[in-house]
């Protein structure tokens, strides 16, 4: 049961949260030119030696977990045709919901995810709203509410499925 794509899922999320978090970082810290005038128009990021490696590797990175990410998948619909998901549809992954068990561990998982932003977010606005913040913070903010999103709905379906196994 450990193995089961619902517990994996939102730990790959997590991963690629945390790739774009440190691409956020690196690219923010560069420095950028930007110039828009009638006649032209151009964009340019220069990265230092360290910051440039660092994107150079975690770009094949990104890409490699997509790959992997989309073989479980491809696997997975195999495994199950009448399930099949896809990382381009409206409904989120994490409703995987084959019996009335599973729809009450999503249900409940979702309302402690649901209860948590229901007080991150709205102390997040008042925190940018009354303390000058940078963009970078802000999209750094929007990063790790969505990576705590992920861990209480792993940390709860996760909780089940050990308790499944026993």
């Amino acid at each position: 049961m450990k193995k089961d794509f619902r517990v994996q899922y939102p730990l790959w999320q997590i991963g690629f949260m945390l790739i774009f978090m440190a691409l956020v970082f690196m690219i923010t810290g560069a420095v950028t030119t930007y110039v828009n005038n009638k006649t032209s128009f151009s964009y340019t990021i220069q990265l230092e030696a360290l910051e440039g490696g660092i994107v150079f590797l975690l770009i094949p990175v990104f890409l490699i977990m997509a790959i992997i990410l989309s073989s479980k998948l491809k696997k997975y619909n195999k495994e199950h045709p009448t399930k099949k998901l896809s990382v381009w549809r409206t409904k989120p992954l994490e409703y995987m919901e084959d019996d009335e068990a599973w729809q009450m561990i999503t249900r409940v998982a979702t309302q402690k995810v649901y209860t948590f932003f229901t007080w991150s977010l709205p102390l997040s606005a008042v925190f940018h709203l009354l303390i000058p913040t940078s963009k970078i913070l802000i999209i750094l903010n929007i990063v790790v509410l969505s990576l705590v999103q992920y861990l209480i709905f792993y940390i709860h379906v996760r909780k089940h499925v050990t308790e499944e196994g026993e």
